[in-house]
């Protein structure tokens, strides 16, 4: 999680989700991203290396402050993989209730490892609502 410097307009988020989309690909990284009143959340998913690398490069981007790391765990199973092809930004209110949908379809199959993400995806978006 972290706090934007600047307030991100629609078309500087599509660049930012342009760019991360790219560079994720690159690492075989699937998560997914969310923006909402100045505040990201990311989900990164992938070799922990990789994951670790596009992690510090996050931290070291001057468009970020106040950067929270909050669940650090291993999963045999990505939680996002076959979310909007693997990695999305999420910036209106009808994707919020997609990512919803998903996280409830993801709890019903009993993807217990993925439980800690998925609290705090949805206690994020409940900020939204």
């Amino acid at each position: 999680m972290s706090d934007s410097r600047n307030y991100e307009s629609l078309e500087n988020l599509k660049a930012l989700y342009t760019k991360a989309k790219e560079n994720n690909a690159k690492h075989n990284i699937t998560g997914v991203l969310i923006y909402h009143n100045g505040n990201f959340l990311q989900v990164l998913e992938g070799q922990r290396d990789h994951v670790d690398y596009t992690y510090e490069k996050i931290r070291l981007d001057s468009r970020h402050k106040n950067i929270l790391k909050v669940i650090n765990i291993d999963v045999e199973q990505r939680i996002f993989e076959d979310y909007n092809f693997g990695f999305t930004v999420v910036d209106d209110i009808k994707e919020f209730n997609q990512l919803h949908e998903y996280l409830e379809w993801l709890k019903n199959a009993e993807n217990k490892l993925a439980n800690k993400v998925i609290t705090m995806v949805e206690n994020f978006i409940r900020t939204i609502g």
